[in-house]
């Protein structure tokens, strides 16, 4: 068995060769591979190297502070985190900061407009699935996973006055459709607050775009699946959004032959089979990062429903090549 692939750009972003702009600026870029298990670019225009190093690494800071703040596998010193909440919380009530309370303010939000496909509480079981994947031991067992469902309903998940607790002592919290999203978000916030306006984020296919380029627009390639040589499938121009893929083919695993998505389905148990690949375009990454993770394990006629109540607009790509779009999303290209 091959452990889990970490993505590497599910969403790869074309950049002009243009390295200055009538107003002084240069481009500059930067890559990190010791966040969220995924390669991330950022890429910014600035008016000295200087500015853009102190903006960058600026942003690195939040995103390793929040890279251990939403680890649910590991506990770090001085830090009280969701592995130190999951552990907890099943015990007796605690009081959580800021960041990791609007993570689960999303969460909760979501596992409610999704009936639960996408469900912060459901840590039992996909934990059961990255145990099984990292250790080598095979798939979990039919019995392992239903009786891990028997935990992982999020009304069980109380949030009240920034204090947390679970009515069910074996609830484990889950962020990964989300932190990631969030993260990028929030290290854009850092870059604008150290002078940065014009720039592009690429957290491992979450893309989160301000301002423009000299020429205009950022231009975000979609991967085509089918090729291994990172060919574009489908291409947008964006300005002030993010656009976020979510992608059997770049995060998996296999096993006796087989490839596993890295997205639970939680009603199968198993890892969704639906699509290849899911984009979703939107003001959010956060919604984003949320949106293309519920979708993966929906039909796409309750995608779109979906996506009304969140003015977002959506890509899928079958394994045959096949693909669907929302009307809005036809606008970007």
């Amino acid at each position: 068995m091959k452990k889990l692939l970490a993505a590497v750009l599910i969403a790869i972003f074309s950049i002009s060769a243009l390295t200055s702009c009538g107003q002084g600026l240069s481009r500059f870029s930067v890559t990190y591979t010791d966040v969220f298990d995924t390669v991330t670019v950022i890429t910014a225009y600035a008016k000295s190297e200087a500015v853009f190093n102190k903006a960058a690494n600026a942003a690195h800071d939040e995103l390793l502070r929040l890279h251990k703040l939403y680890d649910i596998y590991n506990e770090y010193d001085g830090i009280t985190n969701l592995a130190t909440l999951n552990r907890l919380c099943g015990e007796s009530a605690q009081p959580v900061g800021k960041d990791i309370e609007i993570l689960i303010k999303s969460g909760l939000e979501y596992a409610a407009l999704t009936d639960g496909k996408l469900n912060i509480a459901a840590g039992n079981l996909t934990c059961l699935w990255h145990d099984c994947i990292a250790n080598g031991t095979g798939l979990p067992t039919d019995e392992a996973l239903i009786k891990a469902k028997e935990h992982i309903s999020y009304k069980s998940v109380k949030l009240e006055n920034g204090t947390l607790s679970f009515d069910d002592p074996k609830i484990k919290l889950d962020v990964g459709a989300t932190a990631k999203g969030y993260a990028a978000e929030r290290a854009a916030a850092v870059l604008e607050e150290n002078g940065i306006s014009d720039y592009l984020i690429n957290a491992g296919g979450n893309v989160v775009s301000k301002g423009k380029k000299p020429d205009g627009e950022w231009k975000i390639g979609i991967q085509d699946p089918a090729k291994q040589t990172g060919e574009y499938r489908f291409i947008v121009a964006v300005k002030d959004k993010s656009v976020v893929t979510s992608g059997s083919y770049e995060r998996f695993f296999e096993y006796g032959g087989k490839r596993y998505s890295h997205i639970i389905d939680l009603e199968k148990l198993y890892p969704s089979d639906r699509y290849v690949s899911v984009t979703v375009l939107c003001g959010s990454s956060a919604d984003g990062d949320a949106l293309s993770t519920a979708l993966f394990c929906m039909s796409v006629s309750d995608g779109k429903a979906l996506l009304k109540q969140k003015n977002a607009e959506a890509l899928w790509i079958y394994e045959n090549g096949e693909y669907e779009k929302t009307d809005g999303f036809k606008i970007y290209e």
